[in-house]
């Protein structure tokens, strides 16, 4: 039986001949944000925000666009979140995503925002060279250098 070409691969589950495409791919995604766009507004001018449920109260960080505790669809508002707490868990990444191989090794964490009683995930800033659970961190937003986005991440207080 004569070899494959490097193009040519196996489906794991049928056996099926697939196509491995050699070309690169870049992706940009487009994802609707019409509803919770107050978030990213918010973030340009430095300030993180939630969403609260006028029908039921829950709170939600990401924000939502409609409240998973009751169901409501309407509009939900938004509120600026405290974002002291502390740290309850990180992680070192060096085995990055396709989306992210273009960056360093870094670290992310979730944040316990205390008087929200809500958990952030974010990159841990660099500045926190040691995180330790436990400790105090606040959330603060910044441009990312690699790209020029705007992110939130966890920092010292």
């Amino acid at each position: 039986m004569k070899a494959m070409p490097e193009y040519i691969a196996r489906d794991e589950k049928t056996n099926n001949a697939l196509l491995v495409d050699m070309r690169n791919l870049s992706i940009k995604y487009r994802i609707p944000v019409s509803r919770i766009e107050k978030f990213y507004d918010g973030l340009d001018h430095g300030v993180i925000m939630g969403t609260r449920c006028p029908v039921c109260g829950a709170r939600f960080f990401p924000p939502q666009a409609w409240c998973s505790e009751c169901g409501y669809s309407g509009d939900m508002e938004f509120y600026q979140l405290d974002t002291h707490g502390h740290l309850l868990t990180f992680t070192r990444i060096f085995a990055k995503p396709k989306s992210f191989s273009g960056f360093g090794d870094y670290t992310v964490g979730i944040a316990h925002l205390d008087r929200e009683n809500l958990n952030v995930l974010a990159w841990i800033d660099a500045s926190i060279d040691k995180p330790q659970v436990g400790m105090d961190v606040v959330i603060k937003v910044e441009k990312r250098k690699e790209d020029g986005a705007t992110i939130y991440l966890i920092s010292r207080p």
